[in-house]
């Protein structure tokens, strides 16, 4: 009798996904709001690079904490509790009253962050195949992205409405119906024990971690994070306030660049399972150089397709790299999770804080500049990960 296979999107994963969709629509809503802010606040480029690096810290470089803190203890309901403070969090947004305050409502939003998507990645982990773990994520990581996208577009829309940025006030409600939804398949999410293990174990081993190998993992996720980072920030402002441009159509062009980015975590994801991760990662940057090297000579239409192939191109190896991480670190799958989505993405930030002093003291395209010279240091350290191109190393299922 043939054994029967599970279903690859179940009900655990739908919630994951759907919470993470919803936790992330902040984190695409903020940078629609940034050239407001700036002129709510009369705020330089370096003061919009602090926000967004305030938001990275707290959202994502303190991820380790509670990666670390999940991998010893079962919090479940971190998942809802995350969702519920960053969508009450992006609510306040609007109806910040000084640039002190607004960093205060940022903070506050990038905990909630911080504290989901540990245990929603770990969660992820525990009930895939290993045949399709890269799949699972690719669902995982995409949510995300379409939450992204869909907060840029939905922030925009509430901005055309009367009430203005106090609109925000709406990012409130999809958060609180679904964390309530969470909250009560809360025994859902997280089994005790992996599901699928091949050979019948329930459980990973912990071996030692490889530090080496971390560490130049993370190298390349900054690298990668900061072009990402850039990007999200200064394509709202050079397009409207450089080049005078609507703000509708620099909204447009973000959403673009999410939405496509939703896309290829999903192929990527498909790929690393198929071809192996370092092939994913590799092709990733190598793909994405010549890209962004057109982007500051791209406008008017010819920006669309432009920033429509860098995010798909560039955003196809985030879903591999969570998942090399994982496979790199068993039984700590939180840790790596984090690592990998929350520590070395959140020192974007730091990145975008450099690049509104560039911004500030040589223009805005010098951004672009600088944006255009990082994948080829990310293709270095890429270089040396571990795995054989083109060719599906599975370490987790090597190693049971």
């Amino acid at each position: 009798m043939t054994e029967q296979k599970p279903p690859f999107v179940t009900k655990p994963l739908l919630l994951i996904a759907l919470s993470h969709m919803l936790t992330d629509l902040s984190q695409g809503a903020l940078p629609i709001l940034l050239p407001f802010l700036k002129n709510a606040f009369s705020l330089t480029y370096s003061q919009v690079g602090f926000i967004v690096l305030t938001q990275n810290f707290t959202s994502s470089v303190i991820q380790p904490i509670f990666g670390y803190i999940t991998d010893r203890l079962s919090l479940p309901w971190l998942i809802p509790a995350g969702l519920l403070l960053s969508g009450l969090g992006m609510a306040a947004t609007g109806f910040a009253s000084s640039y002190h305050g607004l960093l205060l409502i940022v903070v506050v939003t990038g905990l909630g962050i911080a504290a989901f998507h540990p245990q929603g990645a770990k969660g992820v982990h525990v009930i895939s195949e290993v045949r399709i773990r890269g799949q699972s994520m690719a669902i995982f990581s995409l949510s995300g992205n379409l939450g992204q996208a869909c907060g840029s577009v939905f922030m925009m829309a509430l901005l055309t409405l009367p009430g203005s940025i106090t609109n925000t006030l709406y990012f409130g409600i999809p958060a609180v119906l679904l964390s309530l939804l969470v909250w009560l398949n809360l025994p859902l999410l997280l089994p005790p024990a992996p599901l699928h293990q091949p050979g019948g174990k329930k459980a990973a081993v912990k071996t030692p971690i490889p530090f080496a190998m971390i560490g130049i993992l993370l190298v390349y996720i900054f690298l990668r994070t900061s072009i990402s980072a850039g990007l999200t920030t200064f394509i709202p402002l050079y397009y409207a306030d450089y080049l005078g441009g609507s703000h509708a159509y620099a909204s447009y062009l973000l959403s673009a660049y999410l939405l496509s980015g939703v896309a290829g975590t999903y192929v990527g994801g498909v790929l690393g399972d198929k071809y192996g991760r370092k092939t994913v990662i590799l092709g990733s940057m190598l793909l994405t150089l010549p890209l962004l090297i057109l982007l500051k000579y791209a406008a008017g239409f010819w920006a669309l397709p432009l920033v429509v192939a860098i995010g798909f191109v560039y955003i196809a190896s985030f879903s591999s790299t969570i998942v090399l991480a994982q496979e790199m670190m068993p039984g700590y799958e939180a840790l790596g999770a984090s690592l990998t989505t929350g520590f070395s993405i959140g020192l974007g930030g730091v990145a975008v804080t450099l690049l509104g002093f560039v911004a500030d003291h040589f223009g805005v395209p010098s951004v672009f500049t600088v944006i255009s010279v990082i994948p080829v240091a990310a293709f270095a350290c890429a270089f040396l990960l571990p795995g054989k191109l083109f060719r599906a190393d599975n370490l987790a299922a090597g190693k049971n």
